[in-house]
This record gives C-alpha cells, structure tokens and sequence, in this order.
C-alpha cells in the first residue's frame, strides 16, 4: 500500500506534527512574540489543510477555492496585525 502525501492518514500525520511543533514553541520559551506569530502562522496551515483535504474543498469551483484561502489569509493576517500592534502600543 502506497501512502500519498494528499491521503487522509498522512494529511492526519501532518496535523499532529503541526501541533507539536506549536506546543514545542510554547515550552521551549521562545521570545513570546516570535512564538505567537509562528503559532497563528502554523494554525492557518492547519486549516487549510482541513478545509482542503477533510472538507473536499479541492473539488469546489475556482471562485469558491478562491474564497477558502483568501479566507484563511485574512483570519491570519488580522490575528497577527492585532497582536503585532496591541504588543507595540503596549511594550513603549
């Protein structure tokens, strides 16, 4: 049996490892911020692995594939420009 990278056990696999990675960020004392950043980055990989692979979103039309990760992106980006600015105002 031949695994492929886009099959439900691997894409599980990756998840997993997705997730330790973020714990290990956590208890391994990163600068808090890097760490942050780095999970909420990791996080909408996870995502769009589940959306993609899980959810079958692969086989939607281009304009709704389209709106999935342009999505993603934007749950992502305002997290970390949030946090990014709520960390300037408050660290000066």
């Amino acid at each position: 049996m031949e695994l492929r990278w886009h099959s439900p056990a691997v894409v599980w696999c990756m998840l997993c490892g997705l997730t330790l990675l973020s714990v290990a960020l956590v208890e391994e004392g990163w600068h808090r911020s890097f760490a942050s950043v780095v999970i909420v980055l990791i996080a909408a990989v996870k995502s769009r692995l589940v959306i993609v692979r899980f959810m079958e979103a692969n086989r939607a039309a281009r304009h709704w594939r389209f709106l999935y990760v342009t999505w993603n992106f934007a749950v992502a980006a305002t997290i970390i420009i949030g946090y990014v600015v709520s960390v300037a105002k408050y660290a000066g």
